[in-house]
């Protein structure tokens, strides 16, 4: 059932540590035996063919696992800018957004700019403070500077406790007045000790006021304004209320390597973060822009499913990652496929659906059927593209499309031998498939083949894909720019003509009236 799934995205901007948070999760979940580690490119995350080289991703990836019976889709979109048509995709498909925040450095301007594009539409956010075992590390300055930055309302649940080296030595539970030990090795729960008190009263008043207030738990609020201990479990619903409603943002502390917090965050992942019922479903039309009814993303209701990225694999072929949105996905099973980003007779047709995966980074675990609220992978759609949508073909419907930068840079590839240029031609078209921030150009005063592309970044990564997964010697010729001029403003010219070689002779007058036109 949807209301027991969790899609989150992970976001932040590159080296924030969300790669080594997303490792801590995915173990401490069971979901893999032991965590990668990002410079041997051994990560969950980090499964494209250039990514290990760069030590980074550059594409979106998926991990399926589950905690305390609750399925969890963890998205790990890249964080450079170059690639924000990715994360644009990885939002599409979250129902919640962890803003992942190093103890050191600070937020960048696209972090508190993608905060207010997910704010404007309600998208709930909580934040992870992470690297909090790096020198200077500062969780109290950290939460302070996205309380100035992002929202006021960003209120730690946790405190860290550090030992006297500076080393993380557990968390201070502010909702349960709980200490968590961690300096001996082992995860130790505590009640807190007379010297964590005072700091917990000092915290806790206005986080429990904040969770009762943006959760418009009046019945709750009386108790605590009567003065009643309130019971933990009961604030944690209230919690996940206002999560859901995207005006309260809780902030944790986490040290990955260290394992200090991540079964915390476990658990507010499964606990305290909305459902796909609890986030609105994108529109929807029909294919020809016709009205259609909105979706409440019931199971048993009308498919509707929506390509959020696509991948080609030298064995299975192109894999299409699928977030369900209504109704429920099974295999071999006939659909129709309609899209916005590029028009053709691929964009309004039939299509199969082929075997269904549930992700772990580049490992595809087979299942069943995917229902309405999970993300899945589809094999052999052939004809879909990312951005486009799936649904039945005895009621085709349309999802309104998500925004997605538009490409700034150009870059000329031409191959070494011409009887490699249908094969370029092939190659690019595949990818454009792929990612719809590239855009093609040939102007016809050139005769130049261009990609538009997001940056420098995102023109690398062209470049390495053409020459490794499609082997191609390619080359990048300086951009020709067709000159063309122009008039400047009005102007007029007088000629005469005189012309005497005998007999009458030949004489002329021209006038000449010239203006932009």
């Amino acid at each position: 059932m949807p209301t027991h799934v969790r899609n989150v995205a992970l976001v932040g901007h590159s080296g924030a540590g969300k790669t080594t948070l997303l490792e801590a999760l995915l173990v401490h979940a069971g979901a893999v035996a032991r965590a990668g580690r990002v410079v041997d490119g051994t990560t969950v995350s980090v499964s494209d063919e250039v990514e290990h080289p760069r030590q980074r991703s550059v594409a979106l990836s998926g991990a399926a696992n589950a905690h305390a019976g609750v399925p969890l889709h963890l998205l790990a979109p890249p964080g450079g800018p170059d690639f924000a048509g990715e994360l644009r995709a990885g939002l599409r498909a979250a129902d919640a957004v962890l803003f992942v925040v190093p103890a050191v450095g600070g937020l960048d301007a696209a972090t508190a700019a993608l905060w207010a594009e997910c704010e404007a539409v309600g998208l709930p956010r909580a934040v992870v403070v992470t690297q909090l075992d790096r020198p200077r590390a500062d969780f109290d300055e950290a939460v302070a500077l996205c309380q100035r930055v992002l929202d006021d309302a960003v209120l730690p649940l946790h405190l860290p406790m550090h030992d006297d080296d500076g080393t993380v030595a557990g968390l201070i539970d502010l909702l349960r007045e709980k200490v968590v030990d961690h300096s001996t090795g082992e995860r130790v729960e505590r009640d807190a000790e007379s010297e964590h008190r005072t700091l917990i009263a000092s915290l806790r008043a206005e986080l429990v006021e904040a969770v009762i207030g943006e959760s418009e738990d009046e019945t709750l609020l009386d108790r605590y304004l009567d003065g009643e201990e309130l019971d933990p479990a009961m604030l944690l619903a209230d919690l996940e209320t206002a999560v859901a409603r995207g005006h309260f943002h809780p902030a944790l502390a986490v040290a990955p390597l260290a394992g200090v917090g991540v079964r915390e965050l476990l658990d507010l992942l499964a606990a305290g973060f909305p459902s796909p019922l609890e986030h609105p479903c994108p529109p929807v039309t029909r294919p020809d822009g016709s009205p259609a009814a909105p979706l409440t993303g019931d199971p048993d209701g009308p498919l509707v499913a929506e390509i959020v990225k696509t991948a080609t694999d030298p064995y299975l072929g192109r894999l299409s990652y699928v977030r369900v949105f209504s109704g429920t996905l099974r295999p071999d099973t006939a659909v129709h496929v309609s899209g916005h980003h590029l028009p053709g007779h691929d964009h309004d047709s039939a299509g199969r659906v082929g075997a269904l995966s549930s992700p772990l980074g580049a490992e595809l675990r087979p299942v069943a059927s995917s229902p309405a609220g999970n993300v899945c992978v589809v094999t052999k759609l052939t004809a879909a593209e990312t951005g486009d949508t799936l649904s039945s073909p005895q009621d085709p419907l349309l999802m309104a499309p998500w925004s997605l930068p538009a490409p700034q840079l150009p870059i000329a590839v031409e191959v070494a031998s011409r009887t490699d240029e249908e094969r370029l031609a092939s190659a690019l078209a595949r990818l454009v498939a792929e990612d719809p921030t590239l855009r093609l150009e040939r102007p016809a005063e050139t005769g130049q083949q261009l990609v538009w592309t997001v940056g420098p970044g995102h023109a690398e990564v062209l470049l390495e894909r053409l020459r490794g997964r499609h082997a191609l010697t390619v080359e990048t010729p300086a951009v020709l720019v067709a000159r063309r001029e122009t008039l400047a403003g009005p102007a007029t010219a007088t000629g005469r003509l005189v012309k005497q070689s005998g007999g009458h002779g030949q004489y002329a007058v021209v006038v000449l009236d010239v203006a932009p036109g």
